[in-house]
């Protein structure tokens, strides 16, 4: 398999939230920033759903990585939940969200939109933690690159 990392920026200002999406193998890493308006929300699902549609994702896992993310208004957080929901009625097979440091409030809020859209979504604070579940539903990426690509958005793995 062909390992594809591929990389989008929203806006570099976090005004209005902000989002990049790397791809490996059938692994999204998606990093979310910022309070995210309607507009980031909307340029989001139709990011992510592109490069589920170019890399012919028909059997996917997600980590959203969550520590910088300061929520949304509630349509943008309503609108990320029907794309989480559509994910899992479109082959996206396993859920995780990845939340280190002090952000509880934002953690708690995206973890229950995140588990109402996908129930038995995990929630942890490194890439280890979801590794066994990853294998689990045989996704299949580069450990290295997607530790890699952690390292590189300032997350500690």
């Amino acid at each position: 398999m062909v390992e594809v990392i591929t990389r989008v920026d929203s806006s570099p200002s976090l005004k209005y939230g902000s989002y990049s999406i790397h791809i490996s193998g059938n692994l999204l890493l998606l990093f979310f920033r910022g309070t995210w308006s309607e507009k980031c929300a909307a340029d989001y699902i139709r990011d992510v759903s592109r490069f589920r549609h170019e890399q012919g994702l028909n059997h996917f896992a997600s980590i959203a990585i969550i520590s910088e993310w300061q929520l949304g208004t509630p349509e943008a957080i309503n609108m990320v939940s029907n794309v989480i929901r559509r994910g899992a009625e479109m082959c996206m097979v396993a859920q995780f969200l990845l939340a280190e440091g002090n952000n509880h409030l934002s953690l708690h809020i995206a973890r229950q939109n995140v588990e109402k859209a996908f129930p038995g979504a995990i929630t942890g604070a490194a890439l280890d933690d979801f590794l066994p579940a990853l294998d689990k539903h045989g996704i299949h990426f580069d450990e290295q690159r997607v530790r890699n690509i952690l390292a590189a958005n300032d997350r500690c793995d």
